[in-house]
């Protein structure tokens, strides 16, 4: 049977109303942030990072926007630049980032087994860049003329390139070099004729930036802000829910959303939407409080009664991630628990205590560490064993 025109617009409507009833719902219903955390790019947790000389003004700009950065972390220890440029002079170390791992390792027992970094630019260039649109000229329905108007751009770009490249003096473990590539820009515009050149000091200064906090987000964990939607609808207590998120109540959030969910699965006349709806508040609560393997199985529960509903499939899609982050931290951190055992004591030459000591790493501690991965699965019996032999000789 063939459908008349009008009949084919009705049919055609119909299947973009759900479409067009989430775009709805995101834009009346208020917005929630939920954070992801990212393990550390590297893969380990660094306790104490050094970085290697510099030549030229952009690795040296960089070199210190790094150092300032990690510094104020309080995360880690940066060691003296003075005191390893001695000791690297001493050694007749080069700087190039060419190192085997036998070089690594003795150099960790002189300079206390940190992280050693080799920042590089290749490339810090300006480029200025004139831009420039016109709009016709054209007549509004009261049949008045607007003439043409060209809007001048002055653009300044910074193309900045670099690397850097880890080496764990602990373990002489050489990782791959990562690739810093940014190219800022600052625009300024002008009906009157093209206006000057934004400042590449400060265009400059974004790139490095920029850089910087590849660098940061390569040695430490961060995190990230994401924006969902909460449902507040007046049925079956959801609004209710969400006052106690606006008061930073989340617990008092999620128990009324497990009320609100609860009073939709008793009500037989309750419709798929609201049935999705209270199992996505509960679901997002338990995101918000940083339960990430509570809230997926009621975000799947919400996807199950619309499979095509974006709102619900992001939302359980960035929970997914939260998780898979989760479960990838878990990893750094028993990766650096045998790094922490495997690291060697600085030579007492240098210091009258070893480092590794300092740091907690003392024979006793290193047991105790080795335990702990024992009773958490994290290492096979035969390894542990023999680790534990490897510790003894210590003694």
């Amino acid at each position: 049977m063939q459908l008349r025109p009008v009949a084919i617009v009705l049919a055609a409507g119909a299947l973009a109303l759900p479409a067009h009833a989430q775009f709805w719902d995101a834009l009346i219903n208020p917005d929630v942030q939920v954070t992801l955390t990212h393990p550390p790019g590297l893969g380990i947790k660094v306790q104490r990072v050094a970085f290697a000389p510099v030549s030229g003004p952009a690795a040296e700009d960089l070199l210190s926007a790094c150092i300032a950065d990690l510094t104020s972390s309080g995360q880690l220890e940066v060691l003296d630049r003075g005191n390893i440029e001695r000791v690297l002079g001493e050694q007749k170390f080069s700087n190039s980032g060419l190192v085997d791992e036998k070089t690594a390792v003795e150099l960790g027992r002189l300079l206390g087994s940190p992280v050693l970094l080799f920042v590089k630019v290749q490339r810090s260039d300006v480029k200025h860049i004139p831009l420039q649109k016109t709009d016709p000229s054209w007549t509004d329905k009261k049949g008045e003329y607007h003439p043409a108007v060209t809007t001048y751009t002055s653009k300044t770009q910074v193309e900045f390139n670099g690397s850097i490249q880890a080496v764990d003096l602990a373990t002489g473990r050489i990782y791959s070099q990562q690739r810093i590539a940014v190219s800022p820009s600052l625009e300024a515009s002008s009906t009157q004729g093209r206006p000057e050149y934004p400042s590449d000091t400060e265009v400059r200064e974004m790139a490095v930036n920029l850089a910087r906090d590849q660098v940061h987000k390569m040695l430490l964990s961060w995190t990230e802000r994401r924006k969902l939607i909460f449902y507040d609808d007046k049925d079956y207590g959801m609004k209710d829910a969400y006052k106690r998120l606006q008061l930073q109540d989340g617990r008092g959030a999620l128990a009324k959303s497990i009320e609100a969910l609860e009073a939709a699965r008793s009500d037989p006349k309750c419709k798929p939407k609201y049935l999705g709806r209270t199992n996505y508040n509960v679901g997002m609560c338990q995101f918000i409080l940083g339960d990430y393997a509570a809230a997926v199985p009621y975000l799947k529960a919400a996807r199950e009664t619309d499979p095509t509903h974006k709102i619900f499939a992001n939302a359980e899609a960035e929970c997914l991630r939260a998780v898979s982050l989760m479960q990838e931290m878990t990893r750094v951190d028993a990766r650096s628990v045998k790094v922490e055992l495997d690291a060697p004591r600085a030579e007492p030459a240098r210091a009258p205590e070893p480092v590794a000591a300092k740091s907690g790493a003392s024979v006793e501690d290193r047991l105790t560490r080795l335990e702990a991965l024992r009773k958490k699965g994290l290492i096979s019996p035969e390894d542990y064993k023999a680790k534990k032999a490897e510790i003894m000789k210590d003694l």
